[in-house]
C-alpha cells in the first residue's frame, strides 16, 4: 500500500495496469511499453505479458498489430463507466422525490461471481440498502427508469431482481431512506482527494521521473475510481460543491499526468 499526500493507495494488478493505461492513452501501445510501465509499478514483465494474453483471450483487448494492444473495439459496459467518468454528472436531473427501488431477495447468492456483479451494479448506480433485500436510490438519473434498468441488466444486474419506482413514504421512511448515504463521510473523502491531486499536480510538473509517474497512476486511479462510484445525489441530499471541485481537480490531474505517460512512452526507444 503506498501513501502519496496522506492518501493510501492501491497497486494495481498487472490486468488493471494494462487497462488503465490503454484507456488513457486513448490509442494502441506496445508490448514492450507496457512492459516497461509494469516495471515501474514493480511488476515483472512476464506477470505483464500473461495478463496481456489472458486478456485478449477475454476478449477485453485486441491486437491491431503484432505486438501491438488496444481496448476491444466493443468495449465492455463496466469500461465505459470508468471512460465516461468526466461526463457522469451530466446524467443527472431534477429530482421529485420518488426513489428507484431493486428487491433482490431471490437473487441466489450461491454463484460468488454473479452476485458480486449483482452488488457491482447497484453500487456504480449509487443504491443504498433500506431494508434486506431492498435497495433505494433517488430517482433522479436521466432516462428514468427504463433507461436505468438496460443499464442495471448490462453492468450484471441478477434477472431475478425487481426493479420499479417507490412513492408514497410516510415522513419517518422517507427520513430514514434520506440518510442511507454518508454524505458527510463523501464530503469529507472528496475534499482530501481534490486537495492531495492539486498538490501532486505541483509535483508532478517539477519532477519528470518514473517514481512521479507511479505516484500519478496511484493517485488518479484512486480519484477516478471515487468519481466512478459517486452516487450523484441530488442536492437535496447532498451539496454537489465537493463533487465538483474533487471532478475539476482530477481533470486537470488526469490531462497533466497522461502529458508525462505520453511523453514517458515516445521515449522509449523499441527495441530492433
Amino acid at each position: 500500500m503506498d501513501t502519496i499526500c496522506n492518501i493510501e493507495r492501491r497497486k494495481p494488478k498487472a490486468p488493471e495496469l494494462i487497462l488503465d493505461l490503454l484507456m488513457a492513452n486513448g490509442a494502441p501501445l506496445s508490448s514492450f511499453a507496457l512492459c516497461r510501465a509494469g516495471v515501474i509499478m514493480d511488476i515483472n514483465e512476464a506477470t505483464v505479458r500473461v495478463a496481456l494474453n489472458r486478456l485478449c483471450e477475454q476478449g477485453k483487448i485486441g491486437q491491431p498489430a503484432r505486438g501491438v494492444y488496444a481496448i476491444s473495439v466493443a468495449p465492455r459496459p463496466l469500461f465505459r463507466d470508468v471512460d465516461t467518468w468526466r461526463s457522469k454528472e451530466r446524467s443527472m436531473t431534477a429530482w421529485n422525490g420518488d426513489w428507484v427501488a431493486v428487491h433482490d431477495t431471490l437473487v441466489q447468492r450461491s454463484d460468488k461471481t454473479a452476485w458480486r456483479r449483482h452488488c457491482l451494479a447497484l453500487a456504480l448506480r449509487g443504491f443504498a440498502e433500506f431494508e434486506p433485500g431492498l435497495q433505494l436510490r433517488p430517482d433522479n438519473l436521466e432516462g428514468g427508469i427504463a433507461a436505468l434498468r438496460a443499464r442495471l441488466a448490462e453492468l450484471g444486474l441478477s434477472p431475478q431482481a425487481t426493479l420499479f419506482r417507490l412513492t408514497g413514504l410516510d415522513e419517518a421512511r422517507q427520513a430514514r431512506v434520506k440518510g442511507l448515504w454518508k454524505v458527510d463521510a463523501l464530503h469529507r473523502q472528496y475534499t482530501a482527494m481534490a486537495a492531495a491531486l492539486d498538490a501532486h499536480a505541483e509535483v508532478l510538473g517539477q519532477e519528470d521521473t518514473t517514481g512521479a509517474l507511479r505516484e500519478s497512476l496511484l493517485l488518479g486511479r484512486e480519484a477516478i475510481g471515487l468519481l466512478v462510484r459517486d452516487p450523484l445525489l441530488p442536492p437535496e441530499l447532498m451539496a454537489p460543491q465537493a463533487r465538483q471541485t474533487l471532478m475539476a481537480a482530477a481533470i486537470r490531474y488526469q490531462d497533466e499526468a497522461r502529458r508525462h505517460w505520453r511523453n514517458w512512452i515516445s521515449g522509449i526507444d523499441l527495441p530492433r
